[in-house]
Protein backbone atom coordinates (compact mmCIF):
# COMPACT_ATOMS: atom_id res chain seq x y z
CA UNK A 1 0.00 0.00 0.00
CA UNK A 2 1.14 3.54 -0.67
CA UNK A 3 1.74 6.21 1.95
CA UNK A 4 -0.70 9.09 1.75
CA UNK A 5 2.08 11.65 2.33
CA UNK A 6 3.25 13.08 -0.98
CA UNK A 7 6.68 14.59 -1.74
CA UNK A 8 8.29 16.12 -4.83
CA UNK A 9 10.50 13.96 -7.02
CA UNK A 10 14.30 14.30 -6.92
CA UNK A 11 14.50 16.81 -9.77
CA UNK A 12 11.63 18.93 -8.46
CA UNK A 13 13.00 18.89 -4.90
CA UNK A 14 15.98 20.93 -6.13
CA UNK A 15 13.61 23.87 -6.70
CA UNK A 16 12.94 23.88 -2.93
CA UNK A 17 16.40 23.18 -1.52
CA UNK A 18 20.03 22.77 -2.54
CA UNK A 19 20.55 18.99 -2.38
CA UNK A 20 24.26 19.02 -3.25
CA UNK A 21 25.27 17.39 0.03
CA UNK A 22 22.60 14.72 -0.35
CA UNK A 23 23.72 14.11 -3.93
CA UNK A 24 27.34 13.58 -2.87
CA UNK A 25 26.64 10.99 -0.15
CA UNK A 26 25.25 7.62 -1.20
CA UNK A 27 23.69 6.97 2.22
CA UNK A 28 21.87 10.32 2.22
CA UNK A 29 20.76 9.87 -1.39
CA UNK A 30 19.36 6.40 -0.61
CA UNK A 31 17.60 7.82 2.43
CA UNK A 32 15.94 10.53 0.27
CA UNK A 33 14.44 7.91 -2.03
CA UNK A 34 13.42 5.64 0.88
CA UNK A 35 11.77 8.33 3.02
CA UNK A 36 10.29 10.80 0.51
CA UNK A 37 7.81 8.79 -1.48
CA UNK A 38 5.34 9.92 -4.11
CA UNK A 39 1.78 8.71 -4.51
CA UNK A 40 1.79 7.21 -8.03
CA UNK A 41 -1.95 6.64 -8.57
CA UNK A 42 -4.76 8.98 -9.64
CA UNK A 43 -4.85 12.10 -7.46
CA UNK A 44 -5.79 15.74 -7.32
CA UNK A 45 -3.17 18.14 -5.98
CA UNK A 46 0.06 17.29 -4.27
CA UNK A 47 3.08 16.56 -6.43
CA UNK A 48 3.13 14.80 -9.76
CA UNK A 49 4.57 11.30 -9.66
CA UNK A 50 6.58 11.52 -12.85
CA UNK A 51 7.59 8.41 -14.76
CA UNK A 52 10.15 10.09 -17.01
CA UNK A 53 11.41 13.63 -16.39
CA UNK A 54 9.39 16.26 -14.57
CA UNK A 55 7.81 19.23 -16.28
CA UNK A 56 9.26 21.94 -14.06
CA UNK A 57 8.24 25.53 -14.59
CA UNK A 58 7.21 28.20 -12.15
CA UNK A 59 4.64 29.29 -14.75
CA UNK A 60 2.58 26.10 -14.30
CA UNK A 61 0.73 24.66 -11.34
CA UNK A 62 0.28 20.89 -11.13
CA UNK A 63 -3.43 20.15 -10.71
CA UNK A 64 -3.93 16.38 -11.01
CA UNK A 65 -2.76 13.12 -12.49
CA UNK A 66 -4.73 10.23 -13.88
CA UNK A 67 -2.79 7.00 -13.61
CA UNK A 68 -3.10 3.66 -15.35
CA UNK A 69 -4.91 1.48 -12.86
CA UNK A 70 -6.21 -2.06 -12.97
CA UNK A 71 -9.43 -1.59 -10.99
CA UNK A 72 -11.06 0.93 -13.40
CA UNK A 73 -9.41 -0.88 -16.34
CA UNK A 74 -7.80 2.33 -17.56
CA UNK A 75 -4.43 2.30 -19.33
CA UNK A 76 -2.31 5.14 -20.73
CA UNK A 77 0.28 3.68 -23.10
CA UNK A 78 2.45 1.22 -21.17
CA UNK A 79 1.22 1.84 -17.58
CA UNK A 80 1.52 5.60 -17.99
CA UNK A 81 0.06 8.70 -16.39
CA UNK A 82 -1.72 11.81 -17.64
CA UNK A 83 -0.63 15.04 -15.92
CA UNK A 84 -2.76 18.20 -15.95
CA UNK A 85 -1.37 21.66 -15.29
CA UNK A 86 -2.83 25.18 -15.18
CA UNK A 87 -0.82 28.07 -16.55
CA UNK A 88 -0.27 30.81 -14.00
CA UNK A 89 0.35 33.24 -16.88
CA UNK A 90 -2.71 32.83 -19.10
CA UNK A 91 -4.98 30.46 -17.12
CA UNK A 92 -5.00 27.84 -19.90
CA UNK A 93 -4.94 24.10 -19.14
CA UNK A 94 -2.14 21.83 -20.35
CA UNK A 95 -1.68 18.08 -20.35
CA UNK A 96 1.44 15.95 -20.48
CA UNK A 97 1.60 12.17 -20.54
CA UNK A 98 4.37 9.69 -19.87
CA UNK A 99 4.65 5.95 -19.87
CA UNK A 100 7.27 3.30 -19.13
Amino acid sequence: MYKTIDYPCWEEAWTYADLSEVNEADEMSDRFFDEFSRYPLTKIGGYASYIQSPVISENFQFVMQIASEEKPRFMVGDNGNLYFFRSLVDGEWYMNWECY
